[in-house]
């Protein structure tokens, strides 16, 4: 898939996305307005309820005796002998109840001086004045200017709390909608990218092979002249050639083999007791052409005091060869590199530093990626496979052990390899 047709139909899918959130979230709080409404109308409902109640009250003859005594005895009668405070609180709570408005507080208030004469009001007595729940009393007493106000501190939690199944699974399905989304990006570009280190995984492996296979052709073409056939020393010469190419293309398969095998699984690990300096050695020994070749200046330290460690040989040869491998192959100026290792009470650590071009930092969590190669403009122009790094992670994480590397555009790079004594 083209890298353009990728970031549009990124692009349109997170625009898509980010149009469903709103209107989702438009109607959320659509929603919540309208429960608002509900709720505001009712709180009034039950209000009128028992405004009404109140005022069939004044017409009950029981209560316009009583009223009628009270007259006598008190030169002015206040609003509280037209309103029984208990009645006005049992009310209160079988009214509002029904709507399951549990959580309030109410209190009748004067108009002029804001004095409070009865009700549950306290600490809110400024937002029960204030509140858009206020209803006035006249119609009940008209010898004063009073009003009835009630106020909810957790208006906003009890509107929530009703809507919350509701929310609930808008939430459920906005966030698995997100995730879906994600998922499916990040695996798509995942792909792309295994895919652009695959094809350049093929065309270095085509590289790697047509030039053993190059130069095995060539000698052997030489080998069938008749004036070659003759002259043993270039016959010799010749079939030294074709083993030696032979045998690196036999490497060169050898390494995939390993890592598909990893891949698998099915790679059989042979835990010993083994000497890690005398593994380190034998793969010095082994490069010490390649490094005579290239001017390396090469130092080892084995300052490891206890080196013996259970591990697979083959496999952590193979590792210590990408390792040092690498460093000759990634130093350009006066290469110098230094192989030493160090003791702590648990394990033993192997570190490979040189100092050549080292890695871009925005790298480095990359390169025990399978297929990962360095982009163009680091290291690109040394040709392989992508396979080594990812291998040596793989090998020393059966181990027990971890690989680390830090590394500095221009100074060079340093890989520590950290081996327990024993696998746990």
């Amino acid at each position: 898939m083209k890298k353009k047709l990728i970031q549009y139909i990124i692009v349109f899918t997170s625009v898509s996305l980010i149009g469903i959130l709103i209107t989702q979230l438009f109607w959320v709080k659509e929603s919540i307005n309208l429960k608002s409404e509900q709720f505001d109308n009712s709180v009034r409902i039950a209000v009128k309820s028992i405004l009404n109640q109140l005022q069939e009250q004044k017409s009950d003859t029981l209560f316009a005796e009583r009223v009628k005594k009270l007259s006598c005895r008190k030169p002015h009668l206040e609003i509280t002998d037209y309103i029984d405070p208990h009645l006005l609180d049992s009310l209160m709570f079988e009214e509002l109840g029904c709507m399951k408005l549990r959580n309030y507080y109410y209190g009748v208030f004067s108009n002029n001086t804001g004095k409070f004469v009865m009700g549950r009001y306290k600490p809110y007595e400024q937002n029960i004045r204030n509140s858009a729940f206020r209803f006035s009393l006249k119609n009940i007493y008209n010898a004063g200017d009073y009003s009835i106000g009630i106020y909810f501190p957790d208006k906003t939690g009890i509107i929530l709390k009703q809507m919350k199944l509701w929310l609930f699974f808008s939430l459920f399905f906005l966030l698995s909608i997100t995730a879906g989304f994600l998922y499916v990006t990040l695996t798509l570009l995942k792909q792309k990218k295994i895919s652009e280190m695959k094809n350049d995984f093929v065309n270095n492996m085509t590289h790697e092979l047509k030039t053993p296979v190059a130069t095995t052709s060539l000698a052997a073409e030489m080998l069938l002249k008749p004036e070659i056939l003759k002259d043993k020393k270039r016959v010799k010469k010749y079939a030294e050639v074709i083993l030696s190419e032979n045998q690196r293309l036999e490497n060169l398969v050898e390494r995939v083999l390993q890592v598909s095998m990893l891949e698998r699984g099915k790679n059989k690990y042979k835990f010993k007791k083994a000497d890690v300096h005398k593994l380190l050695e034998a793969v010095i020994e082994s490069l010490e052409l390649k490094m005579e070749k290239n001017n390396i200046r090469f130092e080892y330290h084995p300052e490891a005091t206890v080196s013996v460690v259970h591990l697979d040989k083959m496999h952590m040869m193979n590792v210590f060869f990408n390792l040092i491998d690498n460093a000759i192959k990634y130093t350009t100026d006066d290469p110098h590199i230094v192989v030493s290792t160090s003791n702590n009470k648990w394990g033993i650590t192997v570190t490979v530093e040189d100092n050549g071009i080292g890695i871009n930092h925005a790298h480095l969590s990359h390169i025990f990626d399978n297929f990962y190669r360095v982009p163009k403009g680091d290291v690109h122009e040394v040709r392989g496979f992508g396979l080594g790094l990812y291998y040596a992670y793989q090998v020393v994480k059966k181990h027990g052990g971890t690989i680390t590397v830090k590394s500095f555009p221009g100074k060079g790079s340093r890989f520590d390899v950290y081996l327990p004594f024993k696998i746990k």
